[in-house]
């Protein structure tokens, strides 16, 4: 009987501009970790990853790429932005007689709507390395009966659209085998870049703490309690986090780590036993996270953020949000008294070397022109380095989506891009407008000090991101002012490579 071939693939997509070509695509970990489930546990099946990005292959290569290889999978998991990409590929599987597995945070969450385009025969839903080694051990036989008896996946039969049930999530990650990150082009990822060289992505934990209304990772890594979900975090060990740092450096020469967690010092022990185990092996490697202001004060406090500084974190994402406890606690966030501004304090005066980033979002319910750019000065008084303004994005998943939203070809989906610039909605677009000007005008001392901080810095990865930041920031935000000066809806604020089509 011939070796079956189950391929994920990544196909092109466009670029998030406030990205590098050389950082825009980031080693897509989840394929990886599904690879080595499937590699491991599922016998008569050949398992490899297409990352037609990070090789800079465009549709017509990828086309011939997919023909030659002669998939009898495929394996895709988009985000909401680039549904279109997903929806393309899976056309291309279905020409060529290959059986289409769709999952991830996004066709996780519309797989009704997915399913009845007839592109995408299995959707999986939550983590899915279990599941998709239960799956692929009896797809080939075709037999419904079978699938019903699988957790965590949606199908049709015939007409009925069906549902298995929510699987509960892996509680000892350690029994996960390590990613596959040979069957990655490992080499390309940031390989010219000069703040994210020769980086990996790599997770620490899985799920969070908290339920902030606007994010679907925690509920993508949740446990369901009937149909709501509810945080689930789970760590692994210090000791299988050490083994994958020494896989990554050792055979892989990488020199950059991207935590993929929702929130990386979630739990207030592990980050910290990681660092020290890395230090003791005379270990330091950059490192990026997302972090929650209230655990930073807790990990100040205990020495557990020194600890990983010291080891090499030198760049901290906080999702900001908002700056009144009232927005804040609307949107479920938690860090109601002023935790996020002692954080900043913290990191400002005590860690001058962590670059961190911000990120606000403005779209809520209320909101007028002259309270987001309220919000605006108000942001830029705080002691954070680069500021990003991310408009309500109504993800599947999340409270904010309504399932009329689905478009079956996927272009209205290009406006979840998270970018600041018209859409089409004027109530929204007035917001960003807002935002757009604020940013060519509202120049508080704190503001001016701090850019010139950064881009006259001594140290010279701050120098360079403050530079990077800058020099993609206005030509985008210049071009949403003219957009919507010209009351214009802009297509999209990614940027197509010239290698999308080749």
């Amino acid at each position: 009987m011939r070796e079956q071939l189950f391929l994920f693939v990544r196909p092109p997509r466009p670029l998030w501009p406030f990205n590098g070509p050389s950082t825009a695509f980031w080693p897509p970990l989840a394929f990886a970790s599904l690879a080595a489930a499937l590699r491991e546990q599922v016998r008569g099946l050949r398992v490899a990853i297409l990352d037609a990005p990070a090789c800079a292959m465009g549709w017509n290569t990828l086309a011939q790429e997919v023909q030659r290889l002669q998939p009898d999978y495929i394996g895709i998991g988009e985000e909401a932005v680039s549904c279109v990409e997903g929806l393309r590929i899976a056309k291309m599987a279905k020409s060529l007689g290959a059986g289409v597995v769709a999952g991830g945070c996004f066709f996780g969450n519309v797989a009704p709507q997915a399913l009845a385009t007839g592109l995408i025969d299995v959707v999986v839903q939550g983590e899915g390395e279990q599941t998709i080694v239960e799956l692929m051990s009896v797809l080939p036989e075709g037999r419904a009966d079978a699938l019903r008896r699988i957790a965590g996946i949606s199908f049709r039969d015939g007409e009925e659209t069906v549902f298995t049930g929510w699987r509960e999530p892996m509680a000892d990650l350690d029994r996960l085998p390590l990613p596959a990150y040979d069957l990655l082009p490992v080499e390309r990822y940031g390989r010219s870049s000069r703040n994210h060289p020769a980086m990996a992505a790599i997770e620490l934990s899985r799920g969070c703490t908290h339920a902030c209304q606007f994010c679907a990772l925690w509920r993508q890594m949740g446990r369901f309690r009937g149909d709501q979900p509810v945080p689930c975090l789970r760590v692994k060990s210090p000791e299988r986090l050490v083994e994958e740092v020494r896989v990554l450096m050792d055979r892989y020469n990488r020199r950059y780590l991207g935590w993929v967690d929702p929130c990386f010092n979630a739990h207030p022990n592990v980050p910290r036993q990681l660092a020290e185990l890395l230090l003791r092996e005379e270990r330091k490697i950059g490192q990026s996270a997302w972090v929650r202001a209230d655990y930073l004060l807790r990990d100040e406090a205990s020495g557990a953020l020194s600890t990983c500084c010291d080891a090499g974190l030198n760049e901290l994402y906080l999702g900001m949000e908002r700056v009144s406890c009232w927005d804040l606690s609307r949107l479920g966030k938690g860090n109601l008294n002023g935790e996020p501004v002692r954080a900043l304090e913290m990191l400002d005066a005590g860690h001058p070397d962590v670059v961190t980033v911000g990120s606000f979002i403005y779209g809520l319910e209320g909101d007028t022109p002259e309270s987001v750019a309220d919000l605006f000065r108000a942001a830029q008084q705080l002691p954070i380095d680069e500021i990003i303004f991310i408009p309500l994005t109504p993800l599947p998943g999340t409270p904010y989506w309504n399932p009329a939203m689905w478009d079956a070809t996927g272009e209205k989906l290009r406006s979840f891009d998270f970018l600041p610039r018209p859409k089409g909605d004027k109530a929204v677009d007035s917001l960003t407008a807002a935002v757009s000007w604020s940013y060519f005008t509202a120049w508080p001392w704190p503001r001016v000090r701090r850019m010139l901080g950064g881009l006259f810095a001594v140290n010279p990865r701050r120098r360079s991101i403050a530079r990077h930041i800058l020099t993609r920031t206005v030509p985008l935000t210049w071009a949403g002012l003219f957009a919507a000066s010209q009351e214009q809806e802009t297509t999209t604020g990614m940027l197509y490579p010239e290698w999308y089509e080749s």
